[in-house]
């Protein structure tokens, strides 16, 4: 630990800064800002975060937090700041205690039999909550198309709570580059209001991508060129459902269908 931070004329204040309010500052670094103290120590557990800012005596308000503190006191990189700095910062109102900034996760190109492809979802808590239902479903990679909310957002990754460390996440994807990383998988739905397939009918149980689309416009035109539909049947006057939890459905179906598979098999 070094001395205390208290302006916010400091490079590492404006370093953290920059990643919270700039799309283009965190894809040219290739960090991402992570927050609070259970987001922070899972990404200590992955690897050492670029920097991290840090209010002692906010971390030591919690047994957690105290812990978290005393793993601080080894790391070089590691700050102490006050309040004041920490706020001006964090995009939260009102802010956990410690925020770092930590490099995007290698991608694992190993084929994923269950792939998740996000076509201009938009609101951050929807990727968020659509991340960890695809790490609950047994998903092996996430693709996001461009128009999608960045993925790697404070917001997108605060919905995530850790899932962006555990989960391949590609993006920034047009369909021409998508199409190598899916061509191994025969069956491509995207879910859509009306489809004379329901999502219980189809075959989930070979190499699949699942496709969840802007939560006003659904897929675009030219995601229906390169995958077939798929609709969530419906009772009552509601016309559809929001895009998580669309997509959450179709996910756990394609789970409850291997898990039926590898039972049978068994």
């Amino acid at each position: 630990m070094s001395d205390l931070i208290t302006s916010a004329a400091n490079h590492h204040v404006k370093y953290l800064r920059s990643l919270v309010r700039s799309r283009k500052d965190r894809h040219n670094e290739r960090r991402f800002v992570v927050e609070g103290v259970r987001l922070v120590a899972e990404a200590l557990n992955v690897g050492q975060p670029s920097v991290l800012l840090y209010v002692p005596e906010q971390l030591a308000s919690t047994e957690r937090g105290q812990q978290l503190l005393d793993q601080l006191a080894a790391l070089p990189n590691a700050f102490a700041t006050t309040p004041a700095i920490l706020a001006g910062i964090s995009d939260v109102e009102t802010p956990q205690g410690i925020i770092g900034a930590v490099p995007m996760p290698q991608i694992n190109s190993q084929l994923a039999s269950l792939i998740v492809m996000l076509d201009g979802v938009q609101d951050p808590g929807n990727v968020g909550t659509l991340l960890r239902s695809a790490e609950a479903a047994g998903v092996g990679q996430v693709l996001c198309l461009q128009g999608t909310a960045d993925v790697w957002s404070p917001k997108v990754v605060r919905s995530g709570m850790g899932v962006h460390f555990r989960l391949p996440i590609v993006d920034g994807l047009q369909w021409e580059t998508a199409l190598p990383l899916i061509e191994h998988c025969p069956q491509r739905f995207a879910a859509v209001q009306d489809s004379a397939l329901a999502y219980d009918q189809a075959d989930l149980r070979q190499p699949s991508v699942l496709i969840i689309g802007n939560e006003a416009n659904g897929v675009s035109s030219t995601t229906l060129s390169y995958a077939n539909t798929i609709t969530i049947p419906m009772l009552g006057a509601l016309e559809s459902l929001n895009a998580a939890v669309a997509g959450s459905v179709l996910l756990f179906e394609a789970a409850r269908q291997r898990r039926k598979s590898m039972k049978d098999e068994g």
